[in-house]
């Protein structure tokens, strides 16, 4: 042994400094492992939705009253209706004009209201991606207890006009949805007929029964339908619904497979 002094617990300090210096540089190694070797074998987080920090209590202004307008999710009370004509449903913006990204929070709020509205009434119309099979156009509607999906398809008539065709109808209850998750994670979104599909136009709602792979019109109406389901989730959990799911996205079945309940009918 050397005849270095030692620190005040008798720890040598260049021992001390070369331990440290190790577990560092071990720390840097790990980070630089693909996420996917990281989330299996070391119990790390899946890439998640960059919103999901916010809290519940951010869009509840008025007691039981649910985020952007409407009864709370779950609640006995019931919604207010202070004018009795229905407001028209306000469309999603686009987000195509450059001019609008980044943007603000008060705009921000905008938009999630209304994509929170067109959930609601009448639906967002939004392509589903399967296992397998074709992507098919569906409409996505936000119920009290509930989203629901059903085909649409427009098929010209003997007369030449196109008449409008729909499937059946399906549900999932919401607090069978686990979480919501941002970009191509799931197997029916990772297959080969997608790989032109971007990345930020592709969000799944992870439920019991399977996820629900789906594809939005622009980048800003996939984040806006994507704030929507948090807050949503945000009411129906009473646990954080961001800390209960960590399993790999990619090992869940499709629901929107065609025979096994999706988009059948």
């Amino acid at each position: 042994m050397s005849d270095r002094p030692l620190g005040p617990l008798g720890i040598d300090p260049l021992a001390f400094s070369a331990s440290l210096f190790g577990l560092l540089f071990l720390f840097v190694l790990y980070l630089l492992l693909p996420r996917g070797v990281r989330v299996q074998y070391f119990g790390a987080y899946p890439k998640r939705y960059a919103w999901s920090a916010r809290t519940r209590g951010r869009g509840r202004k008025k007691g039981d009253q649910s985020v952007y307008g409407g009864s709370s999710i779950g609640s006995t009370r019931p919604p207010s209706r202070p004018n009795t004509q229905r407001t028209p449903a306000t469309s999603i913006p686009s987000g195509n004009d450059p001019s609008n990204h980044p943007m603000d929070f008060n705009q921000e709020d905008i938009v999630v209201s209304a994509a929170m509205q067109q959930l609601r009434d009448p639906g967002v119309l939004i392509v589903a991606h399967g296992s397998r099979g074709k992507p098919k156009t569906v409409r996505l509607v936000l119920t009290e207890n509930a989203i629901t999906w059903r085909t649409e398809m427009r098929k010209k008539s003997v007369g030449g006009s196109k008449e409008l065709k729909l499937g059946k109808l399906h549900q999932v209850p919401l607090s069978h949805i686990m979480y919501v998750d941002i970009g191509k994670q799931t197997t029916a979104l990772r297959r080969v007929e997608n790989a032109a599909v971007s990345e930020a136009l592709c969000f799944s709602l992870l439920t019991k029964e399977g996820s629900l792979d789906l594809e939005a019109n622009s980048p800003r109406e996939r984040d806006a339908l994507v704030q929507c389901f948090s807050l949503v989730l945000d009411e129906v959990h009473a646990q954080n619904w961001r800390d209960i799911y960590r399993g790999p996205s990619s090992d869940m079945p499709s629901s929107f497979d065609e025979g096994d309940g999706g988009f059948g009918g």
